[in-house]
């Protein structure tokens, strides 16, 4: 079971990257359905972050919470359903209060929320 705001790191890259990168996601979806469904609503990180300067929809996500070796940006844009199965069993890092509620935020907009 992941809980809102944990990072996981997939098993196995989507597409190619290079040099092994993983790919990191964010969890977003409600903890009441984490545990009744075997798919999570995640946002995908990314550690080009000039890439993503001044685009709507990003979220700078600390090194820390992401677990890695440097910061990410979170892409709340490209919203995602995957398989837990998918994910490593142990979570790489967690999002503080604030990013998560930044990243909630922009989701709402994102699917036109109220």
């Amino acid at each position: 079971m992941a809980t809102r705001g944990e990072v996981l790191v997939l098993r196995r890259t989507i597409g190619f990257l290079p040099n092994g990168k993983l790919e990191r996601f964010a969890v977003i979806q409600s903890d009441r359905l984490s545990g009744v469904l075997d798919t999570v609503i995640a946002v995908p990180l990314d550690d080009s972050l000039k890439d993503y300067a001044g685009l709507p929809g990003m979220v700078p996500v600390s090194a820390a919470e992401a677990g890695s070796a440097g910061d990410q940006v979170a892409l709340v844009t490209q919203l995602t359903c995957l398989s837990l199965e998918r994910f490593e069993p142990t979570r790489a890092g967690r999002l503080r209060p604030l990013t998560l509620s930044r990243v909630g935020r922009i989701a709402k907009l994102v699917l036109e929320l109220d």
